[in-house]
This record gives C-alpha cells, sequence and structure tokens, in this order.
C-alpha cells in the first residue's frame, strides 16, 4: 500500500471527543436499563413537587395521569439523548476521518474539524429537556434545549455538514478535471 492510498486517522482530541459522547451515551443507556423505575419515580416526584407548572389539579386521579406522562416523557428524552448521542458520536468520527484525509492546508483542516466536534454537543439539548422537564415542564424544557443546545450546537454541526459535502464535492470535480487535463495531455 502507498502513502497516497493509506487512510489517515484525526487527531486523538478529536477522537477523544467522539469517545466521550459514546460513553456518555453508553452511561444513559445503563441507567436507564437499571433504574428504570427509580427515574420513573423520581421524575413523578419533582413534577408533584411543582403543580402549578403541570397545571395540576389536586384530584389524585387527573393529577396521576398528568405526573406519569411527565415521567414518561422524561424517560423518553433519556433515551433521545442515548441513541443521538450514540449516532452522532460515531457521525462526527467519520467526518473528522474523512477532514483529516482531505487535501486541503493544515490550519482548514483544524477549523474543519473543530467545527464538526462542536456538534457533538448537542445531544445534550436531550439530556436537558430530561432533567429540566419535571421541574419546568415541557415547553421550558424544550425552549432551555433548544436556546443552549439545538440551535447553536444542532445549526453549527449541519452548517459543518453541509460545508464538508461542498468541500468534498469541490475537490472531487478538481481531481477530475486534472485527470481530464493529464489525458488530454497525453493524447
Amino acid at each position: 500500500m502507498t502513502t497516497e492510498a493509506m487512510l489517515k486517522a484525526p487527531p486523538a482530541l478529536f477522537v477523544f471527543a467522539c469517545l466521550t459522547l459514546f460513553g456518555w451515551a453508553e452511561l444513559t443507556g445503563a441507567l436507564q436499563g437499571g433504574f428504570k423505575i427509580k427515574i420513573l419515580a423520581t421524575a413523578a416526584e419533582a413534577a408533584k413537587a411543582h403543580p402549578t407548572v403541570h397545571q395540576l389539579t389536586g384530584l389524585s386521579d387527573v393529577d396521576q395521569t398528568i405526573v406519569e406522562g411527565i415521567a414518561q416523557e422524561t424517560l423518553a428524552r433519556l433515551h433521545t439523548f442515548h441513541t443521538h448521542a450514540h449516532g452522532l458520536a460515531l457521525v462526527t468520527l467519520v467526518l473528522v476521518t474523512v477532514i483529516a484525509n482531505m487535501e486541503v492546508a493544515d490550519r482548514l483542516r483544524t477549523f474543519l474539524m473543530s467545527w464538526t466536534t462542536l456538534g457533538l454537543l448537542y445531544p445534550f439539548g436531550w439530556l436537558t429537556v430530561a432533567l429540566a422537564l419535571p421541574a419546568q415542564g415541557k415547553a421550558e424544557a424544550y425552549a432551555l434545549a433548544e436556546r443552549w443546545f439545538f440551535i447553536p450546537f444542532g445549526g453549527l454541526y449541519l452548517l459543518a455538514v453541509g460545508t464538508l459535502i461542498a468541500l468534498y464535492a469541490w475537490h472531487l470535480i478538481q481531481k477530475a478535471v486534472k485527470r481530464e487535463r493529464a489525458m488530454r495531455h497525453e493524447a
């Protein structure tokens, strides 16, 4: 295998960032598996402590249904964090590997990897929703997540991926043009 054909690994810091998010995903998965009942009970108790936020009525039958829904929503958002963190960690690892192998200036390569890796913070919006929901309600929990994670880091990630697609396409076009010119020159 020639040097040109060898795949370069991304710098260790970027791999570590991906592995760290993957570890968070594993942790939340393990917690859901081993402590599901405790998570549901804790979320329900926290919701009961904020009756105005959840418009609890004081009627146990009605309130129980509302509180159980909040607890289930909390658990569901933990699961959403778990799956998004797993997926984004793996996709980002692939993206930074692609960037590490692109023919661009070192500073641009580092910038692109850093920009892409910031997107690893996006899934923490789902964790924010899960943690804030019982005390602050659904609307406020989502508003926090959007403000602090979904919009800034999700937006950055989408822009980074779009930029990478455009750059990669540009490089493919440039290679094809060079190959075509070389073939014409030989003929």
